[in-house]
């Protein structure tokens, strides 16, 4: 078989893969992998069960957690076959290797927060040595991770004003990436949208944040708005979903999927000087609330976050705001 004809065959292959993967999970019926952990997996699905029930998370945390976790506790699997010989000096080394293979500072950070909340449960349980947890340290973001954690405001807007909402494509983005930036919306915040969530009469959009379940309303932005109507006018096909963004692709279901959608399109269209994700215009929200002078305590709020702590950072950045915020009532809100 030629070159060019192998290409085209696995091309078709992944195509096929992709629209039965689709077509299942729009029956329902789709099986994912299975969870990994290796030697662990029994305690992996019991903290996994704990963080949805007892503890308390929300599916993206829980996911997202989960996640980190598996990685450390399958890689721990071929080296130790006991949870209570698993030491600091261990936890110290996996991530070592990691950053040494590209992890950036921030995914260290919150990969160290999540093995920290497994040990915290591990000890409840027995599992592991008491104290483990006390003794994985959490780093903090320092300002240089501050200043490179999202593009500027001025490239933002330059992306929001390049796409051509002719197109399919083009037109939802607009909606997505508008809600991401103006109101500082999580990926799953976004997915989680539905088209009840838009009070058109009174001009209110509601949100249910991811960390603790808030559920904020906001003021719907003329601009926001035009770009949700034109969406739902012109693009969004009629479906018994309720969910504002749905597949551009028959079948048409609940977009999940829109981190990777959304960098692809955001980098493709050539205005930044480096990749950059959905998550970043929730940092380039926050971080011109900022320079605008509006307190940090009015940064949390908006952001729907419960302290100050983890929207400093956005201050360390800038000391010029910083001073401002120093100056600033905290009582203040948006």
């Amino acid at each position: 078989m030629s070159e060019a004809r192998y290409s085209e065959s696995k091309k078709r292959k992944s195509i096929f893969v992709a629209a039965a993967r689709s077509w299942t999970r729009y029956l329902g019926t789709y099986v994912g992998k299975p969870a990994l952990g290796g030697r662990f997996a029994t305690q992996l699905l019991e903290f996994i069960a704990a963080m949805d029930g007892q503890l308390g998370y929300l599916p993206a945390s829980s996911q997202s957690c989960a996640s980190s976790v598996t990685r450390f506790l399958s890689w721990m699997s071929s080296r130790t076959n006991s949870l209570i010989s698993i030491s600091l000096a261990d936890i110290d080394v996996f991530l070592s290797e990691r950053r040494s293979g590209g992890w950036s500072h921030r995914t260290s950070i919150n990969e160290t927060q999540s093995l920290r909340t497994f040990f915290r449960y591990a000890e409840s349980r027995g599992w592991s040595a008491g104290g483990l947890s006390r003794t994985v340290r959490v780093e903090r973001a320092g300002a240089s991770a501050a200043t490179a954690m999202c593009p500027s405001w001025e490239q933002v807007c330059s992306l929001l004003a390049a796409l051509d909402c002719s197109g399919k494509s083009h037109c939802r983005a607009k909606a997505i990436l508008l809600l991401a930036a103006r109101y500082g919306l999580r990926r799953s915040e976004l997915v989680r949208l539905t088209l009840d969530d838009l009070d058109w009469r009174d001009e209110v959009l509601t949100v249910r944040r991811s960390k603790r379940g808030r559920i904020q309303q906001f003021p719907l932005e003329k601009e926001v708005g035009d770009a949700i109507i034109r969406y739902v006018s012109e693009v969004r096909p009629s479906s018994r979903f309720r969910q504002l963004f749905l597949t551009l692709q028959k079948p048409h279901r609940p977009a999940v999927n829109l981190g990777s959608a959304m960098r692809k399109l955001m980098n493709s269209q050539k205005v930044f000087d480096r990749d950059w994700g959905l998550h970043s215009l929730r940092h380039a929200c926050a971080t011109e609330l900022l320079r605008k002078g509006t307190s940090l305590k009015a940064i949390a709020d908006f952001l729907g976050r419960r302290g100050l702590q983890s929207v400093s950072i956005y201050a360390h950045s800038d000391y010029r705001a910083l001073a401002r915020v120093a100056e600033a009532d905290l009582g203040g809100v948006l």
